[in-house]
């Protein structure tokens, strides 16, 4: 009778272990992308250059991130990701405290992060994207921030008075909330990010606030945002609003944004498109004016690139870009600057992307 009665107990004990390894089940992933390219550049008064580059069509990568269902609807997940620039090796640069500039080992700059979710949202700490960045990606610019025609050449800020901006794409430090899915559409996040300055007149450089709010569903997406940065030099805000509509084969785009440095300004606008040429190729087009206040001049950037894809993983793509200085300006450019006061610069780039 006792053999039977443990028997019994042992198997009600093994089942219930079963059913708590069950809840908490996870998985680990190393993920990755690699994207190199050659490139033409030529500016007035500069000449002309050769190149072999990285990121013309995507940024490069490499990362692993995992997750646990903890039960009951509660999940906790990781993901370190590291920026991989082909052409030569390197991770870039990063800024530990969202005021000054470190790089070039083997860091996980793009995003180091924790979070924890439910049916409540998703809550997440660590190195990540600033919400305003999000609108300036291919979600509502055909190009992102990549490449010659990447929407950083004039949505990204100008330096003024003492303050370079480090917070244009990522901030560390941070906490976010991020709304669950299921709301009919409306998605949204809250950061706020710290400097960790000591005592002094510059304890609150790299202190960062924002949020981003949008609806989509599968032809329509729309979203504004906002940052703020502090600095004892002048604060950095980034500002934007997007739009984007699919009309058959063809996403119609716009994209407006703002920078304020300290007591300047610089205010962007763009119209673009992304075409879906067949089952495996996509034609992409913007074109973008900037006015500025108080700092650089005013300029024009016109692009135009197409993405073979040979496979869901592997592409094909080339682009051509222009960007014009107004007035005596020689600011903004495709990655080779004129020293002609209104020249301009031109860029060519053919490549492959590849993930993992």
């Amino acid at each position: 009778m006792k053999t039977g009665r443990w028997r019994v107990e042992f198997v009600a004990l093994a089942a219930a272990a079963a059913g708590v390894q069950a809840q908490q089940t996870g998985s680990v992933q190393l993920f990755g992308l690699v994207d190199v390219g050659v490139q033409q550049l030529k500016a007035d008064g500069a000449g002309k250059r050769h190149l072999v580059t990285s990121d013309g069509n995507a940024s490069g990568r490499i990362g692993v991130r995992g997750n646990e269902d903890l039960g009951g609807g509660l999940k906790v997940g990781f993901w370190l990701e590291s920026a991989v620039l082909a052409d030569d090796g390197t991770s870039g640069t990063i800024s530990s405290n969202n005021k000054d500039s470190i790089g070039g080992g083997l860091t996980w700059g793009r995003r180091a992060t924790v979070q924890l979710s439910g049916d409540w949202g998703e809550l997440r700490l660590g190195r990540d994207y600033v919400p305003s960045f999000l609108n300036l990606t291919v979600s509502l610019h055909p190009f992102g921030p990549n490449g010659v025609g990447s929407s950083g050449l004039l949505f990204y800020p100008v330096p003024a008075n003492g303050t370079t901006p480090r917070t244009n794409a990522r901030a560390s430090n941070s906490i976010s909330y991020f709304l669950p899915p299921g709301l009919g559409g409306v998605y949204a996040q809250v950061m706020l990010a710290l400097g960790e300055q000591g005592d002094g007149p510059t304890h609150s450089d790299g202190q960062l606030q924002g949020i981003r709010i949008g609806w989509r569903n599968e032809a329509f997406n729309a979203s504004v945002a906002t940052t703020r940065t502090r600095y004892a030099t002048g604060n950095y805000k980034q500002s934007n609003a997007g739009v984007a509509w699919q009309f058959g084969p063809v996403r119609l785009m716009g994209l407006w944004g703002e920078n304020k440095v300290g007591t300047t300004k610089t205010t962007a606008r763009m119209a673009g498109a992304r075409w879906q040429v067949g089952p495996q190729g996509e034609v992409r087009f913007a074109y973008t004016t900037l006015s500025a206040k108080g700092v650089a001049s005013d300029a024009s950037h016109i692009a135009l690139g197409y993405v073979h894809d040979l496979s869901k993983r592997t592409a094909l793509y080339g682009n051509a870009a222009r960007v014009n200085n107004k007035g005596t300006g020689v600011r903004f450019n495709v990655g080779m600057a004129t020293t002609v006061p209104g020249g301009n610069c031109r860029g060519a780039e053919l490549g492959v992307r590849h993930s993992f």
